[in-house]
């Protein structure tokens, strides 16, 4: 994603989907998550276009198969970079084929420069990706365990995008090519088959994990990052706050553009972001699990679970 603009406005309107004192828990499993995320690092360098990024693709396409989704390779060229670039993403639908839907996101590529690395010899290496795409994807996945145990009440679409990591700061529009061409391909309003909102999971396996509101998110889909925080407190989750932190343009902005309601999860308060040391000892299966369980209620118990 492109260089954020730093915020601290806090979010009042939202402050109250934090209070109270609830848990509710949901059969997730952060050491089963975590392993997921090492399986993608040790895959390599899953850059749009390269043979680690087809196998972890299809390494995920496989996962969801198994856990009883109906699974699409999304297949499309884009050109935005000045070449063609062959781009694919995996959705995943569980649960009714008719009715409400809501779309879980995440991004499974990974940058191929370690540009904001602070070793300057370090800048032309590609980074791991452990959190910054693994553990969106593991995350999702989780959630996919929970699905094929326990039908969910409404459509659920796992939407994993691909080349969301190949732009420069300078040109933000390089940025999120697969989920610009998923929006692209949304059926039109009303259309049975179109979500209703999403929910995107960028970066949120953080050792210290920290996720604040987006201000994207809450300046264009405000109801939607409070049933995240809703969310939070129904699941005792304490990584979570109610300011707003960072201004960001991450694939959820596509959606947006597009009509969808859509939120950004995402703790960008991270030390290893773009740099080499985006590796499987920066995340934490507790984490992993928190931020599943997060995902879990929005699926099963907030309003948008209702049929």
């Amino acid at each position: 994603m492109p260089r954020p603009v730093l915020s601290a406005l806090p979010l009042l309107v939202l402050a109250a989907a934090l209070t109270g004192a609830c848990s509710e828990r949901f059969d997730v499993d952060g050491a089963r998550a975590l392993a997921r995320v090492r399986h993608q690092v040790d895959a390599g360098p899953r850059i749009s276009g390269t043979p680690a990024n087809v196998s972890i693709r299809d390494w995920i396409a496989s996962e969801a198969r198994r856990l009883g989704g109906r699974v699409e390779l999304q297949s499309f060229t884009d050109s935005t970079l000045g070449r063609p670039l062959p781009v694919t993403n995996v959705i995943a639908r569980f649960g009714p084929a008719t009715g409400r839907r809501i779309a879980l996101c995440a991004h499974f590529d990974t940058r191929p420069w370690s540009d904001q690395d602070p070793d300057t010899a370090m800048r032309s290496r590609p980074v791991p990706g452990a959190n910054d795409g693994g553990s969106g994807v593991a995350v999702l996945l989780e959630v996919a365990e929970v699905m094929s145990h326990r039908p969910p009440p409404v459509g659920v679409d796992l939407v994993f995008f691909d080349a969301e990591d190949l732009g420069s700061s300078s040109a933000p529009d390089e940025f999120c090519l697969g989920s610009r061409g998923y929006a692209a391909r949304l059926p039109a309003p009303g259309d049975p088959g179109r979500p209703v909102a999403a929910f995107l999971f960028d970066m949120v396996g953080d050792r210290d994990l920290q996720i604040y509101v987006e201000r994207n998110s809450s300046e264009r889909a405000s109801n939607l990052a409070a049933l995240v925080l809703e969310a939070a407190r129904a699941t005792g989750a304490k990584s979570f706050h109610s300011d707003v932190r960072w201004s960001l343009v991450d694939d959820h902005v596509r959606l947006l553009d597009a009509g969808l309601p859509a939120v950004d999860i995402v703790d960008f308060d991270y030390p290893a972001w773009h740099t080499h040391r985006d590796s499987t000892d920066q995340v934490s299966a507790a984490s992993l699990a928190e931020v599943s369980r997060v995902a879990a209620w929005l699926v099963y118990r907030s309003p948008l679970a209702r049929p």
